[in-house]
């Protein structure tokens, strides 16, 4: 009876350890989980603000490979790559736990054989290889991070600090960027040709000074030629001969080839001579949709909700309703010429693609149009009309 009781006392001791540590376990994992729902809830809310900014919707903040997958979009990358980022993950994580349980499984075998040499390596190789597989895959994800928020930190204007706190603290990455001051500017399109309207600009500029010197100068150029004939200095000289007054008219029939000068001019007139408008073709854009918009000017945008360029600010605007919100609120130009319509890429965030191939034509660089196009993924078809 004695030996009985320190046995029974024992079992409910460590019954009790047992109940108890399984408790805490709970504990800890609640407190994991409310953290990790927390950050989540955070992460969302901040990263829908950054999605408004940036012109996207904020319901895909709330979806976890959605989320990412819509900053590499924006970022100008691949959207897959957030699921490459995500599968990477995973795997990783899968390789590393079977890699550490064969190990482990190896050691134990080695250990119950004897050989504590084996058991001691295999016991190495569980801690080392999982932990090398795991650095190699989070040197690859701050590689596609950095990628990532290059860009991303450019159009809203920041500099590298902003790269690295978007790598480490992305919640506060996304909180600053989101809920601070700062404006999506568009992608940095370095080393590509400007918008065949910014020299248009500079001309402008120049036309509305040149007047101003021109009445100055007007004067100094036309002077010199009524001036030639102060035929009245010299008209005293002549008065004893009065032949020589003949001669002196004949001096003024010279000035005659004067009136010549016209006459190129009238031959660049004719060079350059403007279509009337009654008799240019009657263009016309078909919208996804299949509504038909007649062009009434020369300079048209087109986007979501489109707004003329600075550089063309008496173009027509055309708005694109587009169900996949792939089209940009300015997306693109469309201008005609002497030798037809042309398209030029206004900085989008999906780019442009005329006729059937596959490759986005450059931003800033007017390219004909020939009937078909693709704004992100709405297709346009552009008749020039005949008459």
């Amino acid at each position: 009876m004695t030996t009985e009781i320190p046995l029974a006392t024992t079992a409910a001791e460590a019954a009790g350890a047992a109940a108890g540590l399984a408790v805490a376990s709970l504990l800890v994992a609640f407190v994991q989980l409310v953290l990790a729902a927390g950050v989540y809830v955070w992460t969302a809310l901040a990263l829908s603000a950054v999605f408004r900014k940036v012109d996207r919707p904020a319901a895909r903040a709330w979806i976890p490979v959605l989320n990412l997958w819509t900053l590499f979009e924006v970022a100008g990358m691949k959207g897959w790559w957030a699921a490459v980022l995500v599968g990477g993950g995973l795997l990783t994580t899968i390789l590393a736990s079977v890699l550490n349980a064969v190990f482990v499984a190896s050691a134990q075998n080695a250990a119950f054989g004897g050989s504590g040499g084996d058991a001691a390596g295999a016991l190495l190789g569980a801690t080392v290889v999982p932990l090398v597989l795991v650095l190699l895959f989070a040197a690859g994800a701050i590689i596609l991070l950095v990628r990532m928020m290059g860009p991303l930190n450019r159009g809203f204007e920041r500099g590298g600090g902003f790269v690295v706190l978007g790598v480490l603290l992305f919640p506060v990455w996304a909180s600053v960027i989101g809920w601070g001051s700062a404006q999506w500017h568009g992608l940095p399109r370095t080393g590509l040709p400007p918008t065949p309207f910014a020299g248009d600009a500079q001309p402008t500029t120049a036309a509305a000074s040149v007047p101003s010197d021109t009445t100055a100068f007007a004067p100094p150029s036309t002077t010199p030629f009524p001036a030639a004939a102060p035929v009245t200095p010299w008209s005293p000289p002549p008065l004893a001969p009065a032949p020589s007054a003949a001669p002196a008219a004949t001096p003024a029939a010279p000035v005659a080839p004067l009136p010549p000068a016209p006459a190129p001019a009238a031959t660049e007139v004719e060079e350059h001579t403007v279509l009337a408008a009654h008799r240019r073709p009657s263009a016309a854009l078909r919208l996804p949709n299949g509504q038909t918009v007649p062009l009434t000017a020369d300079l048209v945008v087109l986007g979501r909700n489109p707004t003329p360029p600075a550089q063309a600010p008496g173009a027509q605007p055309v708005p694109v309703d587009d169900a996949t919100r792939t089209v940009s609120k300015t997306h693109a130009l469309l201008r005609r010429g002497e030798d037809g319509w042309s398209i030029t890429d206004l900085s989008s965030t999906n780019g442009v693609i005329v006729g059937d191939g596959d490759v986005e034509i450059a931003v800033g660089t007017p390219v004909p149009v020939p009937g078909r196009f693709l704004l992100g993924d709405a297709e346009l078809f552009l008749d020039v009309g005949a008459r």
